[in-house]
Formats: structure tokens, C-alpha cells, sequence
């Protein structure tokens, strides 16, 4: 939280009032096109202030009376419009979880239908925009938040005990979260451009005898969780480590080592189909 009041919410602060100086520079000028160009800082910088100044005010600690549940009217009034605050947390968890990137979930009072309303804005658009009647009880901050322990580093200053300094942060290629880019799991793979059906006919058409079709190489970089639930890397104990023979499914047959059923070779497994016959 003391990064962004002190960082976040000061940055719409700076440029706000930065656009409201040039805002004023072009209207005496009479620059019309720095003007129009001139709103869309200040929609985003003003609502970003506006709708974090109502954010902190929502914050209260314990001491005070904040993380109960709300009662007297406002929860008469939660009851009456959502039948209970679970339903309630519910609704709000929905609004923010289908909104697409940043942006802000509202709780608010209608005051032409006399009931609350749960309501959603993008970027840092106010609740105003969605009509005047619409008085903001909550706001809630979806996005912006979520990332800020996995991309700063809270102990040294912002750097790491280890002294590994400022470390940039990468979005996993599974779930799309943030992680340390030198603590992310990397991989490389590799993918045919040409499907496998269309690969001979390619061959047969090609005006060279030896021609290899070229590979789509993919980098992709995993968070550890995803590494270790999409099994790209293994997790064994410290004694097994030691054994740095590869797993079972990547060990490839020698050329010269005989095959199921064959002569020298043990028993075919049972269910197992006889070799074809040339």
C-alpha cells in the first residue's frame, strides 16, 4: 500500500496537474487540437486520483472498525438489493474477474432506483461516466494490485538478500502471472511449421534433392508453480537428486541394443502386438 500511494497514486497526481497547465497554455493560444488531444490525460490522470482518493478512504484497520461486516443501514440495504453479503462478495468477484485488463469494481447508490448496484469501469475511468444518479460506496482496484509482491522487492532497498540486484519480472507462458525472469523456468520448443500430412508432398514438390523444412523454435518460461503442475521440471526429494540420470521417458534405445522379442531380448510383455513382417 505505501507503494502505491506514495508511487501510483502520486504518478496521476504529477500528471494531472501537467495536463491541466498545457490544458491551459493551448486554450490561450488557442490551440484547439492540443486541446481535444489534452482530454484523454486528463480523463485517465483525474479518475485515477478520484477513484483512489475514494479507495483509501474505504480502508480502515482493525483498530477502527475495519473487516467487519457492515451493518445498521448498510447492511439492511446489502440484504434488500442482494439478498445477503455472500451474495454480494460473490457478484463483485464475478464483475472483476470477466474485466479485461485493468479497472475498478463498484458498489454503489442508485439514487433514482433507491437501491445499490454493483458496477464496473475500465482504466481508471470514474463511476460518474456511467450516470450522474450513481453515488460510489466501494471501489475496489482489480489488476493493479495483484502483482506488486512479485514484482517489488520488499526487503534491501528493492533489492534481494541474495544479491541478485534489480531483477526484471517476465509473465508466465501458462497462466500469464509475473515472476522473476531469473527465477522463471525456461524452455525451448520446437514445433513443425508444416503439419505432417502435407511434409511429403512438400518434399515431392521441392526442386532439391535435400531439403530440410525449416522448425518454429518457441521460447517459453514457466513460474515455478506452473513448472511443477505441467510437469516440465520434477520435484524429488534431496537423496534422488543426486541421481542425475534422465527420466524414463526421455532414455532413448541404442542402436545396438536388441528389441522385445527378439533374439538375445527378454519376453514381449503380455497384450503386447508381434512384430510386423517385411
Amino acid at each position: 500500500m505505501q507503494i502505491h500511494h506514495q508511487k501510483h497514486h502520486q504518478a496521476y497526481i504529477t500528471n494531472y496537474n501537467k495536463a491541466l497547465e498545457q490544458l491551459e497554455a493551448a486554450i490561450s493560444k488557442g490551440d484547439t487540437s492540443a486541446v481535444v488531444k489534452l482530454q484523454s490525460a486528463i480523463k485517465f490522470n483525474g479518475g485515477g486520483h478520484v477513484n483512489h482518493s475514494i479507495f483509501w478512504n474505504n480502508l480502515a484497520p482493525v483498530s477502527q472498525g475495519g473487516g467487519e461486516a457492515p451493518h445498521a443501514s448498510l447492511g439492511w440495504a446489502i440484504d434488500q438489493s442482494f439478498g445477503s453479503l455472500d451474495a454480494l462478495i460473490a457478484k463483485v468477484n464475478a464483475e472483476g474477474a470477466g474485466l479485461q485488463g485493468s479497472g475498478w469494481v463498484w458498489l454503489a447508490l442508485d439514487k433514482e432506483l433507491k437501491k445499490l448496484v454493483v458496477e464496473t469501469t475500465a482504466n481508471q475511468d470514474p463511476l460518474v461516466t456511467k450516470g450522474a444518479s450513481l453515488v460510489p460506496l466501494l471501489g475496489i482496484d482489480v489488476w493493479e494490485h495483484a502483482y506488486y509482491l512479485q514484482t517489488f522487492k520488499r526487503r534491501n532497498g528493492g533489492r534481494n538478500k541474495h544479491g541478485r540486484g534489480h531483477t526484471k519480472f517476465i509473465r508466465c507462458s501458462n497462466c500469464g502471472k509475473c515472476c522473476p525472469k531469473d527465477k522463471a523456468v525456461k524452455r525451448v520448443l520446437v514445433r513443425n511449421i508444416v503439419e505432417q500430412a502435407a511434409v511429403r508432398d512438400v518434399q515431392e514438390a521441392c526442386v532439391y534433392e535435400q531439403y530440410t523444412l525449416p522448425k518454429l523454435y518457441a521460447k517459453m518460461q514457466y513460474c515455478v508453480s506452473c513448472a511443477i503442475h505441467s510437469h516440465v521440471v520434477r520435484v524429488r526429494s534431496r537423496i534422488n537428486r543426486r541421481n542425475r540420470e534422465p527420466p524414463q521417458r526421455f532414455i532413448r534405445r541404442r542402436d545396438d541394443a536388441p528389441r522385445p522379442g527378439a533374439p538375445g531380448a527378454g519376453p514381449r510383455p503380455a497384450g503386447a502386438a508381434a512384430p510386423a513382417r517385411t
